[in-house]
């Protein structure tokens, strides 16, 4: 299964519902920004009008892989453009030593020194698993325990690449 940037794919919940994401950018080789959408559907639903979700606010935004829709528990069901206004992140990295710390933006390409404020703020580069993405939105829907790593989703309040670079 070839994945691409735009790609739409729904994200069964268990009860016969499902979320709606997309793959927002790529990271390397093999690492891919999924947006969660706040739209969740019936899973007849879902398959037949997942575009019309990417209008609804973001949920989640993270830097994962592509377990779950290469195994089938994720299905991708359309292809759509990116819009312009997604919340990115950006990121630290510690450079030689942990004082020499640079601003990096979600690509991993542009990157320049932070400040200190930057240094306290951002946070460093992770890759969670998809089913972490999957576990956060059964929680928003009330179906499983919240839990405070899935506070890290979530991009309100987040510094993003659009930000912190021109």
């Amino acid at each position: 299964m070839r994945l691409n940037v735009g790609d739409v794919f729904i994200v069964p919940v268990g009860d016969g519902r499902a979320g709606v994401g997309q793959i927002v950018a790529r990271y390397g080789g093999a690492g891919y920004y999924f947006a969660i959408f706040e739209a969740v559907l019936s899973l007849e639903d879902a398959r037949a009008h997942a575009r019309q979700a990417l209008g609804q606010p973001i949920l989640f935004v993270a830097l994962s892989l592509d377990g779950k829709l290469h195994a089938g528990h994720w299905t991708v069901v359309d292809h759509a453009p990116v819009g312009d206004d997604l919340p990115l992140p950006a990121y630290k990295v510690a450079v030689g030593t942990p004082e020499n710390v640079e601003v990096v933006d979600f690509t991993g390409d542009r990157r320049r020194p932070a400040s200190k404020v930057e240094t306290e703020l951002l946070p460093y580069r992770k890759t969670v698993a998809p089913v972490r993405l999957e576990k956060a939105l059964r929680a928003w829907l009330g179906l499983a325990p919240w839990l405070e790593a899935f506070e890290e989703l979530k991009p309100a309040g987040r510094m993003t690449t659009a930000d912190l670079f021109d």
